[in-house]
């Protein structure tokens, strides 16, 4: 089952291919960041709201994971795996 979030922030990083490493990273963060404080704000129970977000992050890792066994051997592939580093990187604090 698709999550159109998820869909979304993936066609967002995917803009960014082509852009040097440091724009993909930040602009990754970026994007993170917006469809975390999304899924922290539809959660209502507010003890959960980090859960909330860390399942975000989760679903996110795993669509780019489905996504980069798609693209093997393109630059899409070396694109998403800079992605995957930001992802796997420590949680960035909200601004």
């Amino acid at each position: 089952m698709s999550d159109a979030r998820i869909d979304a922030f993936l066609r967002n990083i995917l803009r960014d291919e082509g852009a040097i490493p440091d724009v993909v990273r930040e602009n990754t963060r970026r994007h993170l960041a917006t469809v975390e404080q999304v899924f922290r704000d539809e959660e209502v129970i507010r003890h959960r709201k980090s859960d909330a977000a860390k399942r975000c992050r989760a679903l996110c890792r795993a669509r780019v994971v489905e996504e980069l066994s798609r693209c093997k051997e393109t630059r899409t592939q070396a694109h998403l795996r800079i992605v995957l580093g930001v992802l796997d990187g420590p949680a960035q604090p909200l601004m």
